[in-house]
């Protein structure tokens, strides 16, 4: 995939909203500028969620599925969030990386707000435990 990298310098009161967003979606500030820039110039449809959109959801229905969880219990993303699960792996023909970025998304914020009650699974050997689907699975501490 061909990544191009573009500086620009917002303001102080843009940085700030730019800020405030990407935290409240849970994602890169790029992310969402990425996501806001492909909406504008059409280049998504207009009811295609955006990765933002979709950290969103899955984090809110994962948030839910580990409430229910008692204190021990394993899971895994594709168990806990059915948007995750139902996430395409390609889009237009190509790889899409959406899936997992909102992983690597989730795993970063194990252990803090709002996962502070979210542990990787290891075994004794420090190795992370994987489901059937090889995806990596947490426990509920």
């Amino acid at each position: 995939m061909n990544r191009n990298r573009i500086q620009f310098y917002p303001d102080v009161t843009l940085l700030n909203s730019l800020n405030s967003d990407a935290e409240r979606f849970g994602v890169a500030i790029s992310t969402l500028v990425t996501d806001i820039l492909k909406r504008h110039y059409g280049l998504v449809p207009e009811l295609t969620q955006t990765h933002s959109d979709l950290n969103v959801i899955v984090f809110s229905e994962v948030i839910e599925y580990i409430s229910k969880l008692s204190q021990g219990e394993e899971f895994d993303l594709l168990s806990a969030s059915p948007t995750y699960a139902k996430i395409d792996m390609t889009y237009a023909g190509n790889p899409s990386a959406i899936r997992a970025k909102i992983g690597k998304t989730f795993a970063k914020s194990v252990g803090s707000k709002p996962f502070t009650k979210v542990a990787v699974n290891k075994d004794q050997n420090g190795k992370i435990i994987r489901s059937k689907n090889n995806a990596a699975t947490y426990v509920k501490l």
